[in-house]
């Protein structure tokens, strides 16, 4: 029973404020339902050596999309790319279900090289967890990104939805990209990049991840 027991522990959320209204009397907000998104900042040493290795097989004029080696992912043991997003997704499954991961494989790593008017559509990753990395930004339409909400998203934001519009429940997240913000989430969470306007090259790296965690 206990082992049970601690085995649906993982789909239970917290029961701590995401917000807090503190007018009288105070009001405390919980978003327990939904899968959770992580954003960090990866080092610049790496996002410096991912661009190096990019800027020998990008076009400056072509979108493009291709392939990281697994030796390349690899290089630089305990500082290697590999090394420090498995460390990532431990962080994260240990924070989203309280689990410890057993083990992390990686099903590939790719680049997305994106000029104006690329789109992502609406799409999501095999494996468990899949994450985003941004290395190089474009130089957007301040004006586009300064009109409305839908026009907005012509800057190129990344955004994440889940289900339809239901009164009281959000279903959609929409995020500025910054070079070196890291974005982990699960696998299944359907998000799109919106096609940006502007000059320049919007440079992404993606990931794919199956994990084993321990049971307890």
């Amino acid at each position: 029973m206990e082992s049970t027991t601690r085995r649906l522990r993982r789909y239970e959320a917290e029961t701590t404020p995401c917000a807090v209204d503190a007018a009288e009397p105070p009001l405390d907000f919980f978003s327990p339902f939904g899968p959770l998104i992580a954003r960090l900042r990866l080092p610049q040493v790496l996002v410096d050596r991912l661009n190096a290795y990019a800027d020998t097989k990008v076009s400056p004029d072509r979108s493009t999309e291709f392939l990281l080696p697994a030796d390349f992912v690899s290089e630089g043991g305990d500082e290697s790319l590999v090394h420090h997003v498995a460390g990532f997704i431990r962080r994260y499954l240990a924070r989203a279900e309280g689990s410890r991961a057993e083990r992390v494989d990686f099903d590939v790593f790719w680049v997305v090289s994106q000029y104006a008017g690329t789109p992502s559509p609406v799409h999501f990753h095999s494996g468990d967890v899949a994450g985003v990395l941004y290395l190089k930004l474009p130089v957007v339409d301040e004006a586009e990104e300064a009109r409305t909400y839908i026009a907005g998203r012509q800057a190129g934001y990344i955004n994440f939805l889940i289900g339809g519009k239901q009164r009281l429940s959000k279903s959609l997240i929409s995020f500025k990209p910054q070079v070196g913000d890291f974005y982990v989430f699960p696998g299944w969470l359907l998000h799109v990049a919106e096609p940006f306007l502007g000059t320049g090259e919007r440079r992404s790296m993606a990931f794919n991840a199956v994990v084993d965690v321990e049971e307890p």
